[in-house]
């Protein structure tokens, strides 16, 4: 079920990185533009396709042609950056113990139990992302509450997160493709907290349809009509959320 908000773009509620435009643009804001077209606010890493930003609905052509946007403009930074040289924070051996973990915790517990799949010391990753939907589903506006939350159910739904995340350590691989399962999922966790955090700041629903607030059931253009922004703090592992201004480049 690759759908609502476990994570497509267009249920995301047209959520993506905030790019750098390419500048030419007449009436765009200035900060719109900052540096290399379609480079994220982390400088050399650029976007492509329905990740960049407020547009999810690109499909094969538009990712496409945005992707040789993206790579021609990831070409200029490299020739322009030529005396570069990127400082890891950890190294190879850390970050190899890091991505291999899940390998290193299936073979350390496999044989306490007569059935490899079903084991108190790990959690394959096919179980811990059916867990992850289901949160999705239930909390932050699936299908099974016809797309409504609130306040309330998106505060409980963070709070399952965040037990799924200590639960994420725990994962167990057997083999490479379950590893890749094992990282899929990390990557899902944050990218289903950024949305649920999104949804929980934005107190109005801007896209009925896709997912609703019950408790802010209408479109408030007065206090809403803006991007909403959030900031990850990785040593923290927390969320910063803000408001950035919607400027319409061409009249309503």
């Amino acid at each position: 079920m690759p759908t609502e908000p476990y994570i497509l773009g267009s249920h995301a509620g047209c959520a993506g990185f905030w790019c750098s435009g390419p500048g030419d643009i007449p009436g765009t804001p200035e900060d719109w533009h900052w540096g290399y077209n379609r480079m994220s606010t982390v400088p050399g890493l650029f976007m492509a396709g329905d990740i960049c930003g407020a547009s999810g609905h690109k499909f094969s052509s538009g990712s496409h042609a945005e992707g040789r946007i993206a790579g021609k403009a990831a070409i200029a930074f490299i020739l322009d950056h030529p005396d570069y040289v990127p400082t890891p924070r950890k190294t190879p051996d850390e970050m190899a113990a890091e991505l291999y973990l899940p390998y290193e915790v299936y073979e350390k517990h496999k044989t306490y139990s007569t059935d490899p799949e079903v084991n108190p010391n790990y959690i394959k990753p096919s179980l811990l992302q059916a867990r992850l939907q289901k949160i999705a589903d239930e909390y932050f506006g699936g299908i099974s509450t016809w797309y409504m939350t609130s306040k309330t159910m998106l505060e409980e739904g963070l709070k399952q997160l965040a037990m799924l995340k200590e639960d994420s350590a725990k994962m167990g691989a057997s083999n490479l493709h379950e590893l890749m399962r094992c990282w899929e999922n990390y990557h899902r966790i944050l990218s289903l907290e950024a949305h649920a955090r999104h949804i929980l700041f934005r107190e109005e629903t801007r896209y009925p349809g896709y997912y609703y607030r019950g408790d802010h059931d209408y479109i408030d253009d007065e206090n809403w009509k803006v991007f909403t922004c959030s900031t990850y703090n990785m040593e923290t592992g927390e969320f910063t959320m803000s408001k950035r201004p919607h400027k319409n480049v061409f009249p309503d």
